[in-house]
């Protein structure tokens, strides 16, 4: 097998350990009405499925960093697809919620490996110039899960049961694991450096009190813990930084911060995920609970637009490496712009046919902007803070859609609870509201990756 062959097997194997892990963690934001009543739960209970995964994933890649110098990409992977099929198994079986949690933590850990090794395997076994493509084909591989996952959940749940999607995609991973333990080897020489776990405890805190944080605003803004959980994850953020300013031991680079075309990239890199899967929370809870659609309609309705922005995503990234960044990052803003206006305007009288439309100009602008302002950002930095630089960013993307979720979850759960008419025209108001507060997400994205391009043209005429 020609050597280059085998590098591309090697970035898909590893895209496809994403795929399996971000397919299940959206197929079952169309099964949470039914997981609902079967555990007994409310909305903003169930969610945590979906955000506890996200905020373990954040927590794993904040090491990615230190794991790429310490472990071969074989070692990686391996971990990352045992752990994931042993999660999905607890999953399947689980008798009560607690348990269920207790499985999709553990799944965490093959998606928290398995997406920052394979953009690192991007930038280190292929060349410079075609990033962006490939970039582009192992985002498409990728983009295929959340294009497909409400629909698989959908059709799973309503033709047999919620917890056939664990055992699909266990059969699934086991299938990729065979395949990529064939392909992905050593590429560079293995770093014994000592782990700051000290640094590493702390910024995870400060992940999971920024959850627990936000997750009380469905208490209102006037409940004490919110802002008690805030003030504390701030304070753990400042002495993340002061520890790691004084460590000699290896977490993660703080120099990449240095650079503000790659803090401004970022940024809007967070801000893209964080409307794409907070968004793709709503809408299958929507058309459920207010459009009284089934689960198999609930899924379905996001698989049009996915699809076709999921299959021009190679074309983004080709549209990328020709013209330039400007383009697809300010047209990719957008489009998520103007479709959270529109979904912010009509949100109390959304059907069937005007979410497969919106959600179709939303998915066109994340897949146009998503991958591009990754490689936008890590070209800011030196090849000495790549790895470093992805382990930001594939955080960021995590945490993005943990607080996502989280948030638009407890803007919908304030309505609920209010009770003003019927559950379903609560949830619809609420919807609305978790609606407009995407479109000033949308507005900031454009302003920051704004900010990115003018500093990154600044760092070529340093240069």
């Amino acid at each position: 097998m020609k050597k280059e062959t085998k590098n591309i097997l090697a970035v898909l194997s590893a895209a496809f350990m994403s795929f399996v892990g971000i397919l299940t963690e959206t197929s079952l934001n169309v099964t949470f009405p039914t997981m609902m009543k079967e555990f007994n739960v409310s909305l903003d209970t169930i969610q945590w499925t979906t955000t506890g995964y996200l905020l373990t994933i954040a927590i794993i890649m904040i090491c990615s960093s230190y794991l790429n110098e310490r472990f071969t990409a074989k070692q990686l992977f391996t971990t990352a697809c045992i752990g994931f099929m042993v999660g999905s198994v607890i999953s399947a079986i689980a008798p009560d919620f607690p348990i269920l949690l207790l499985g999709r933590l553990i799944s965490a850990l093959g998606a928290g490996l398995s997406t920052p090794l394979m953009f690192n395997l991007v930038t280190e076994i292929m060349p410079r110039s075609k990033w962006g493509v490939y970039m582009g084909i192992a985002g498409l591989v990728v983009a295929m899960a959340p294009t497909l996952g409400p629909a698989f959940g959908g059709v799973t749940t309503f033709y047999l049961n919620w917890r056939w999607i664990f055992g699909f995609v266990t059969i699934f991973a086991l299938i990729v694991f065979i395949a990529g333990i064939l392909v992905i080897g050593k590429y560079h020489d293995q770093v014994k450096s000592s782990f700051d776990y000290l640094s590493f405890i702390t910024l995870a805190a400060a992940f999971i009190t920024l959850t627990l944080g936000v997750n009380q605003i469905s208490n209102g803004l006037a409940n004490p813990m919110l802002w008690i959980l805030l003030v504390i994850t701030i304070i753990l953020f400042w002495l993340f930084v002061k520890i790691s300013q004084k460590s000699s031991k290896k977490l993660l680079d703080l120099d990449v911060f240095k650079q503000k075309a790659f803090v401004f990239g970022a940024l809007a890199y967070f801000l893209l995920q964080f409307n794409n899967i907070g968004i793709s929370f709503v809408l299958p809870n929507y058309i459920q609970i207010v459009g009284k659609q089934s689960s198999l309609i609930g899924g379905l309705i996001l698989l049009p637009g996915s699809i076709i922005a999921g299959l021009l995503n190679p074309y983004f990234g080709s549209l990328y490496d020709k013209l330039g960044a400007k383009l697809p990052l300010y047209g990719g803003g957008v489009l998520m712009t103007l479709s959270c206006l529109l979904f912010a305007v009509f949100g109390l009288n959304l059907n069937s046919m005007i979410i497969i439309v919106f959600y179709g100009i939303m998915m066109l602008g994340h897949r146009m902007a998503f991958s591009n302002t990754l490689a936008e950002s890590l070209k800011a930095e030196t090849s000495k803070l790549q790895a470093d630089a992805t382990a930001v960013c594939q955080t960021s993307q995590q945490l993005a859609g943990s607080v996502g979720t989280t948030i638009l979850a407890s803007i919908m759960a304030v309505w609920q609870k209010r009770g003003r008419g019927s559950y379903a025209a609560a949830t619809a108001q609420g919807s609305q509201a978790a609606f407009c507060f995407t479109l000033v997400i949308g507005l900031i994205i454009l302003l920051v990756t704004g900010e990115c391009l003018e500093q990154k043209k600044a760092i070529k005429l340093v240069h």
